[in-house]
């Protein structure tokens, strides 16, 4: 029998209708996973490989389908299905591609073994402790949302009781290196409930974590202790690494 599944979402007050008793959930993100800790995974329902090589093994197969996808490829693996896609309007049947209005993009569906599995998924809701939580973040430089970020420059945070209120030291906007320390935004141009715009402070190329301490609470109420939101999606000023480090391959035993 396979290993059942927990996952625990959190119900949240729907600030989109005025009905009472609305509530959306939100999946409880957990942590992160890269191909280290699959490798883990791997190696702990048994395998005959070094962790090592799993591991390279993974990251030779991402960089694969990353350029076979970027080939104009459909990639179909045991997650899902990956294509390219090009977003923007193109003016006359000869139009060329234009970077500042158009993206080349990739979609994503589900597979069937990620379709089957979330089917047997057991969700656990539970109420949600009344703090901040970010839904999104754009690039005021760029217009991108939840993906780059312009080092120094203007950003616009979405969420709700997000507004950074309280006489704890501790409070702030904060972006975090991976692997690295997290840095306090030196200015919020604009303070609400469900916005903030920020200025980041000067960021070294990578890959960061954006999160809210604030005591505020629902109602512009404030609570005693400081609370802290994570934003779950990974952010990244620079070039987004395409994959793990470029490590001599190990041997294949």
């Amino acid at each position: 029998m396979a290993e059942k599944i927990i996952l625990t979402a959190d119900l949240y007050d729907n600030a989109v209708t005025e009905r009472k008793g609305d509530y959306t959930a939100k999946p409880r993100i957990t942590g992160t996973v890269r191909n280290k800790q699959i490798a883990e995974r791997i190696l702990a329902r048994g395998s005959e490989l070094r962790l090592d090589t799993i591991e390279y093994i993974l990251g030779m197969g991402d960089q694969e389908k990353v350029t076979a996808i970027a080939e104009g490829k459909s990639v179909v693996d045991g997650v899902g299905q990956y294509m390219a896609t090009v977003t923007g309007p193109f003016e006359g049947e000869k139009a060329a591609f234009d970077p500042a209005k158009n993206k080349l993009t990739a979609s994503y569906v589900p597979g069937k073994l990620l379709r089957d599995t979330l089917k047997n998924v057991i969700v656990d809701t539970r109420p949600a402790v009344t703090g901040p939580v970010i839904n999104s973040i754009i690039d005021s430089t760029t217009g991108e949302m939840n993906t780059q970020l312009t080092s120094a420059g203007p950003v616009i945070i979405s969420g709700s009781n997000i507004k950074v209120a309280g006489d704890d030291a501790s409070l702030g906007v904060f972006f975090t290196k991976t692997g690295g320390t997290a840095q306090k935004c030196p200015l919020l141009v604009h303070n609400n409930p469900s916005e903030l715009t920020a200025m980041l402070p000067a960021l070294e190329d990578g890959e960061y974590t954006l999160s809210i301490i604030t005591q505020s609470a629902a109602g512009n109420k404030l609570v005693k202790e400081p609370r802290t939101y994570k934003f779950p999606v990974l952010l990244y000023v620079g070039e987004k690494p395409g994959g793990d480090d470029d490590d001599d391959r190990p041997v294949i035993e």
